[in-house]
């Protein structure tokens, strides 16, 4: 690979390995990074790797990916866990710009892979939003071995059993891409007319789950036998749109209904005056998703010139979702052929939604280097 690229420098590495490698993982460390003179590595432990159009579930591997940015400009923060507290403990919105000054200037888009076992990842994230609003994020959660409650992270510190590594790139590279959470949108799209928390009492003046009734009574018996009750609840997070289309919403669990009142529990904090629309997934909806949001994106590039990609994708997705192998990354490699895309499954993935960051679940994201 190193003399394939010959005689352009590698500005930075990506390699993602599955469990089955992991008591190598210093040793792969150490040739990537100090034999083979990658200058800015990063990656994380994972349940299934992903190179170009092809995907390898719960198989052993190792997926890397070098890349040649010609005119970009790369910082890196390696961070514990213990950090990312101080982080949400502070109040600060600009905790993490501080430590990285005068490095966050001009930066136009991260990477980070982190730990989900001892970092609140929705608290993290959002101390990182306040530092870098605006600037869209992608990445996810490595794979963790539930027996033994360990996970690893490759960052600028070597191999880390707990944190996270932030790599951003800035100057003449910028990062494109596409966050596709595998759902429809159903019914209306109706506004909040109240809600107290995580619970969403009515919608359209109405009571949440009466709408919820309606909007599945509406599907057809095919539908609602294929969806096996998947329903969800989208939140708008751009009030500014005229017409909401997939990719428009934040996609959250419906976590319980509440009768006599009407009302559900929500896995997010929907706000008054906030536009939603429940949503449903299941293996024909995600992949028209994926195609439409593949295509926008294919538009957002044209004319640019793009040096390759990253992606992640949830675990939950794969053959476990479509029944066939290698869906996810025979949709999004066209987006970058013939430059290289590497990936990995794992346990959340981050991609922005109407121009904020979010965590995601059952989603793939994929971030493309291209010049500004």
């Amino acid at each position: 690979m190193r003399r394939a690229l010959l005689p352009r420098e590698i500005d930075l590495g990506l390699v993602f390995i599955s469990p089955g490698w992991a008591e190598f993982v210093e040793e792969i460390y150490d040739i990537l990074k100090n034999s083979l003179g990658v200058p800015r590595l990063a990656g994380c432990i994972a349940n299934g790797v992903i190179a170009n159009q092809w995907e390898f579930e719960q198989k052993g591997g190792i997926a890397l990916g070098l890349y040649h940015l010609p005119g970009s400009r790369i910082e890196s923060l390696s961070f514990s866990s213990k950090l990312a507290q101080e982080a949400i403990s502070s109040g600060e919105d600009d905790y993490w710009r501080k430590l990285i000054e005068p490095g966050a200037e001009g930066i136009n888009g991260w990477f980070v892979f982190a730990e989900p076992l001892q970092i609140n990842i929705e608290e993290w994230l959002a101390t990182w939003e306040a530092s870098f609003p605006g600037t869209p994020l992608y990445g996810g959660l490595a794979h963790f071995d539930p027996d033994a409650m360990s996970t690893m992270v490759m960052g600028d510190d070597g191999v880390m059993l707990e944190g996270g590594i932030a790599i951003g790139i800035g100057g003449g590279v910028g990062l494109a891409g596409l966050t596709a959470q595998g759902c429809t949108p159903i019914g209306d799209a109706l506004t909040v007319t109240k809600a107290k928390g995580n619970i969403l009492e009515r919608l359209g003046n109405r009571p949440a789950l009466s709408m919820l009734e309606n909007a599945y009574n509406g599907l057809s018996e095919e539908t609602r036998t294929r969806i096996r009750g998947n329903l969800f609840l989208g939140l708008a997070v751009d009030e500014y749109l005229d017409d909401f289309q997939r990719g428009d919403f934040l996609v959250r669990n419906l976590l319980a209904s509440s009768d006599p009142k009407g009302s559900l529990a929500v896995g997010a904090y929907p706000r008054v005056g906030q536009t939603a629309q429940f949503q449903i997934r299941d293996k024909v909806g995600a992949s028209e998703e994926l195609e439409t949001l593949v295509a926008r994106t294919k538009d957002q590039l044209r004319g640019k010139r793009v040096f390759g990609a990253c992606v992640s994708d949830c675990s939950g997705r794969g053959s476990r979702l479509f029944g066939e192998l290698h869906h996810d990354s025979k949709a999004v490699y066209p987006l970058v052929e013939p430059q290289g895309a590497v990936g990995f499954f794992g346990n959340g993935e981050f991609g922005p939604v109407g121009g904020k960051n979010f965590v995601h679940g059952y989603t793939v994201s994929m971030a493309v280097f291209t010049e500004c």
